[in-house]
């Protein structure tokens, strides 16, 4: 840090000026529980979402991803086009109410209710979307220490080796809930 030595009644006093981070684990937490979707094209950031990616479902027309607005925080940065699509499906018209790239102005998702109306199903174009599937959450993870298996099987031959209980595993998740926030 930057030092300036003061002359105090013929006393010399060492001011220092140094930034120390702030630390919240809180605040990491909250940022890991976030996922980020960008454009495949130019790489602007389109949707934050807190949805589980190994939860996500797809629809079944057209194989976009879903995100529901109703149970899952969905923020949208893009821009809505004005004009509604209409297309042709086997059991009739269905009007798709689209968001394209604020950057390169892309189609990326659609709603199937109009702009003015509050977010419900945002349907994400996986053609145009990167969705960050390596943060992928495994179903198979040890909350114990973190371990992360290939699937179930492992998982139980793990807690058994490690004699990680389930009531370790509870008491884990109460200890992150009560974490202090640490400053300084």
């Amino acid at each position: 840090g930057a030092r300036a030595a003061h002359i105090v009644h013929g006393m010399p006093k060492v001011v220092t000026s140094k930034r120390l981070p702030v630390y919240t684990n809180k605040g990491q937490k909250e940022d890991d529980r976030f996922n980020v979707f960008h454009c495949k094209r130019c790489r602007a950031h389109l949707v934050t979402t807190d949805a589980e990616l190994a939860n996500l479902p797809r629809r079944r027309t057209d194989g976009a991803l879903v995100l529901d607005a109703r149970l899952q925080v969905v923020k949208l940065y893009t821009n809505k086009r004005e004009a509604c699509k209409v297309v042709r499906r086997e059991k009739g018209i269905e009007r798709q109410y689209v968001h394209a790239c604020s950057s390169c102005d892309q189609d990326v998702a659609y709603t199937s209710k109009s702009h003015e109306a509050d977010l419900e199903l945002v349907y994400l174009l996986d053609s145009s979307v990167d969705v960050p599937w390596h943060r992928m959450k495994s179903p198979w993870t040890c909350k114990v220490c973190g371990y992360i298996c290939q699937n179930q099987a492992q998982l139980e031959l793990h807690r058994k080796q490690r004699q990680h209980t389930e009531e370790m595993e509870k008491e884990q998740e109460a200890s992150n809930e009560l974490k202090p926030i640490i400053v300084g």
